[in-house]
């Protein structure tokens, strides 16, 4: 009968017979591409400042609601040291928009900070398609809808909301009514 080798004698064979089969060692995986790119573009964005894309994302922030709808940032355009923002504007709103420009200057520089656009150049044309509403949410027209938002005082503005919540509820309410069956005398 023969006998088995002791444990250390077997450990110490697989391990020299490991050592001589081992493979190379896997790859390390790559970093993750955010990270490297990030890398880039963090000393891109402080010698050049913002894109216009960061100035897209919050143009309602820099310029208000109502110029938002408007206008639209177009590029960033660097002419002699000076940075040049170009705003696309729909038709006559391009006056407003310019008659706004010291304003508009003064916003983007407290939002992007020293790297901001010193100066803006607006051009009349069409923008990007502006975010419809959903059709079958459209009110139907009616004479009150004409009056609404010309209002100048507070009060005048409070009543029409509540007349637009009234309407509201009761165009809901109607729709919501179960149908009344002819059996149900």
């Amino acid at each position: 009968m023969k006998r088995k080798p002791p444990s250390s004698m077997l450990e110490s064979e697989a391990s020299r017979y490991l050592q001589r089969r081992r493979g190379r060692p896997s790859y390390r995986t790559a970093p993750p591409a955010g990270r490297a790119a990030s890398k880039i573009l963090r000393p891109l964005a402080k010698r050049f400042g913002l894109g216009v894309e960061q100035f897209r994302q919050n143009w309602a922030e820099i310029v208000g609601a109502r110029l938002a709808n408007w206008s639209e940032p177009q590029s960033v355009q660097r002419a002699g040291g000076a940075q040049i923002l170009v705003i696309k504007a729909r038709g006559p709103a391009a006056a407003i928009i310019q008659a706004e420009a010291k304003r508009i200057v003064e916003r983007l520089r407290h939002f992007a900070g020293n790297q901001a656009p010193t100066r803006i150049r607006v051009i009349q044309g069409m923008m990007r398609q502006p975010n419809k509403q959903p059709e079958n949410i459209t009110p139907p027209p009616s004479s009150s809808h004409v009056s609404e938002g010309v209002e100048q005082t507070a009060e005048a503005r409070l009543l029409s909301a509540l007349k637009r919540f009234d309407r509201h509820v009761q165009n809901r309410t109607v729709k919501d009514r179960p149908a009344k069956d002819s059996n149900d005398n």
